[in-house]
């Protein structure tokens, strides 16, 4: 593991996961890159800003500026939706980690050796199918489908919402201009 990506996610307490070195990076870049530009609380619910568009004209204009201005605000409330729903269903979550288990260990198995229990043989094809075989229905019962909804749903509320009443900030004025 590099040092840099080890050091960025020590306090995370990825580094004794079993993630290879490439969705390190990629979780790192993802970090840098999309949730490097946090904008303070303060500006993000000002709310001497908060008023009703004019027109049609206002709310494009307020979404094209404040959807890419708050960008990295809007990743953390979708995340905080996805945490939320995952503590709300424990079933989904036991679901997801059956699931996420399970391909981690059939992905661990030599792929040109069977896995031999008495006289059956099974191999990695069979595993993966036995698994999916059995995770739809874990999924479906613990409604996987209408909590994606909702996700879309809340998250499409809460931000478009946000971005719709928020009005553009001095800085983004002179953006205009230009």
């Amino acid at each position: 593991m590099s040092t840099s990506t080890s050091q960025s996610f020590a306090g995370l307490g990825l580094d004794s996961l079993p993630i290879s070195q490439e969705r390190l990076s990629l979780l790192n870049r993802f970090k840098n890159e999309r949730l490097g530009n946090i904008r303070p609380m303060n500006e993000f619910f000002d709310r001497e800003r908060i008023s009703k568009p004019a027109n049609m004209g206002a709310v494009a204009q307020r979404l094209s500026y404040n959807l890419t201005y708050f960008q990295s605000n809007y990743i953390l409330i979708v995340i905080g939706l996805l945490i939320y729903c995952l503590i709300a269903n424990i079933w989904l979550l036991v679901a997801i980690v059956f699931l996420l288990g399970g391909l981690n260990y059939i992905r661990k198995l030599p792929p040109n050796e069977p896995l031999v229990i008495h006289d059956y043989v099974i191999t990695q094809k069979h595993l993966y199918m036995g698994l999916f075989g059995v995770s739809i229905p874990l999924l479906w019962i613990s409604s996987a489908g209408s909590t994606i909804f909702w996700i879309v749903g809340a998250s499409a509320t809460l931000v478009l919402g946000h971005a719709a009443l928020l009005e553009p900030g001095v800085e983004g004025g002179f953006a205009a201009d230009v």
